[in-house]
């Protein structure tokens, strides 16, 4: 057996502190490396930085360890018993890692556990014990590890099967709150670390109808015992990550419902939708994976093209299950489309990067973005999730309704049930052709291998739907839903010159964060990072960027000036109006889209 104990001594100084008991080390020299990633974030992490102190203890006192590399060290040979002591560092709030304060204690294994090279495959044991600060006795812990021996708190012994079973369970400690549910037989629990105020029953009712939604999708028994949400809410953050039990996510309180208003707004239907995401993922990744990942490689990338499918398949569906449990209406998720279609077409990067490359290159693109992502990289989440959507409407057409996305999801995951092996890279669409008996390589050539626009309006018309594009009227406009003539977004309106960058507000200006490839801000020769001071000689903040640009809508050129480096700049800006990336929905067709959504909400 493999044992820990976890301690917090120090939460001021942010420290966590382990101690790893290997009864039988590798008489060899016993090795021991931390990850260098995380699975389900596609980037190198280094972990291991974190690590502030290391140990080692033998039956006859003090040995030395050898750094292999950034993350390995070696034991000295002919050990009958070791024991490491090491601290870890833990100030990184977020999903991914480790946080450690007064308040609460948030780590992943990741960023904790060594593993013992060898017997990764042996049982592991974990002590928790209570942290030991001011606040401590209010404390409990909470994780979807199986325990063995815990005080009422969640203090005390858990154990996991393996090391790759270990660092699947995050862990939680503070003053938090706690929801309980069951749902299709299987316990549920929420807790919420950090000050909020909001309808708790409401919560537990809409994430009962997503969870229960799902387990009946792909069938019961559910693939766990028990599953918990874990939720750190904050001032300003949003995120999640997915675990074989449970998940870790990041919200702020604005995400929570207000009690007494019983309507679904944008920030609590984004909650929902991270919910439905992360636990859709218990099936799709967790369990059914690239076959490259099994069994994961932690030192290094491990590449794949199939995060289009993993994360694009689940980012269909996160908010389609929202509408199919009767938790928003067709309207409201025709809408939240509208914004998808928009995202993807306001960036270049589409006619540029492939969604099989964006998967492939996640580990230095996608997940290490600056001020020319949008020009040159496309999101394997929000194209993929426009893939599914294409691919659904094309093996209904295929197939006269008899076979949809949702045959090919199952099927995959009775497929997962009965063998346990990876997908390889192109099973998806070996699987889709075979579901339908036709030749489907036209479609995955064109959406998954080149960079020519989706046949969206098709796909969309077949489900019901009609799609038109339209110019932005203004930088928050996005799209939406049309009735008749009317757009949420104003059809009618008078459309703003653009100005082709994205900016935030700056002292004496705004500064450019990034620039459209072929807008007028190229044009005019600004770049990420400038400050604009001035547009056709008058100063500008955010407030007055866009009526600047209207003013000015009759001419055809203004000029701009800017700090660069310390150094002033003049450039000529064309005034020029958005090109047609917005995308208005509207439904054409209610027997084909209820085919497709299911029947619509009933007023509450």
């Amino acid at each position: 057996m493999i044992a820990y104990k976890v301690s917090i001594s120090d939460a001021a100084a942010h420290l966590i502190d382990v101690e790893l008991q290997i009864d039988t080390p590798d008489p060899g020299g016993q090795v021991l490396r931390l990850p260098n990633w995380i699975p389900g974030s596609y980037m190198i992490r280094d972990f291991s930085r974190n690590i502030v102190q290391i140990a080692a203890l033998s039956q006859s006192g003090p040995v030395a360890l050898v750094k292999l590399d950034k993350s390995t060290w070696q034991a000295p040979a002919g050990l009958t018993q070791l024991t490491i002591h090491y601290r870890v560092y833990a100030w990184d709030l977020s999903v991914r890692s480790a946080h450690v304060d007064r308040t609460h204690a948030f780590f992943n294994g990741t960023s904790v556990f060594l593993a013992v090279a060898g017997q990764e495959e042996d049982t592991h044991e974990v002590q928790f014990d209570r942290p030991a600060h001011d606040t401590e006795e209010t404390f409990e812990l909470a994780t979807s590890l199986p325990s063995a021996n815990v005080d009422a708190a969640g203090f005390g012994r858990y154990v996991a099967g393996s090391y790759d079973e270990l660092i699947d369970h995050p862990v939680e400690q503070g003053a938090f709150r706690r929801l309980c549910f069951d749902a299709a037989g299987v316990p549920h629990e929420v807790i919420l670390t950090g000050a909020c105020h909001f309808d708790e029953q409401r919560v537990i009712d809409d994430l009962t109808r997503i969870c229960e939604y799902e387990i009946e999708f792909f069938g019961r028994p559910a693939p766990m015992d028990r599953y918990l949400f874990m939720v750190m809410v904050v001032d300003a953050g949003y995120g999640g990550l997915e675990h074989r039990s449970s998940t870790a996510l990041m919200i702020t309180r604005e995400n929570l419902p207000v009690v007494g208003d019983d309507k679904v707004s944008d920030a609590y239907l984004n909650f929902l939708g991270l919910c439905s995401h992360e636990y859709f993922h218990t099936w799709n990744v967790k369990r059914i994976k690239p076959a490259r990942f099994i069994p994961f490689d932690l030192r290094a990338e491990s590449y794949t093209q199939l995060l289009w499918f993993f994360e694009g398949m689940t980012s269909y569906y996160d908010d389609l299950i929202l509408v199919r449990s009767g938790l928003i209406d067709h309207k409201q998720y025709l809408s939240v489309l509208a914004k998808t279609l928009t995202r993807v077409q306001r960036g270049a990067g589409r006619l540029t990067q492939t969604v099989t490359e964006s998967s492939f290159d996640a580990w230095h693109k996608f997940y290490k973005q600056d001020e020319n992502a949008p020009n040159a990289i496309v999101s394997y989440y929000a194209k993929g999730a426009l893939v599914a959507l294409c691919l659904d409407a094309l093996l209904r057409d295929s197939s006269d309704n008899a076979k949809t996305l949702d045959t090919l999801m199952k099927l995959m995951w009775s497929r997962w049930q009965e063998t346990g092996r990876g997908l390889e890279e192109d099973e998806p669409q070996q699987l889709a052709a075979t579901l339908v008996d036709s030749d489907l390589s036209q479609f995955f050539d064109l959406a998954l291998y080149s960079t020519q626009e989706l046949p969206l309006e098709k796909s969309l018309s077949s489900l019901g739907v009609s799609l038109q594009w339209r110019s932005r009227t203004s930088s928050v406009d996005a799209g939406g839903v049309v009735e008749g003539s009317d757009a949420e977004g104003g059809q009618s309106a008078r459309v703003t010159p653009w100005l082709g960058a994205t900016v935030a507000d700056a002292p004496g200006g705004v500064r450019v964060a990034q620039v459209m490839s072929g807008g007028p801000a190229e044009k005019a020769g600004l770049a990420g990072g400038d400050l604009l001071i001035a547009m056709n000689k008058l100063s500008v903040s955010m407030n007055d960027v866009e009526k600047h640009l209207a003013r000015h809508a009759d001419m055809a050129e203004i000029d701009v000036h800017f700090f660069r480096l310390g150094q002033l700049h003049q450039g000529v800006l064309p005034v020029e109006p958005p090109p047609q990336d917005t995308a208005d929905l509207e439904i054409a067709d209610q027997a084909l889209l209820k085919a497709w959504l299911g029947e619509p909400r009933l007023p509450a």
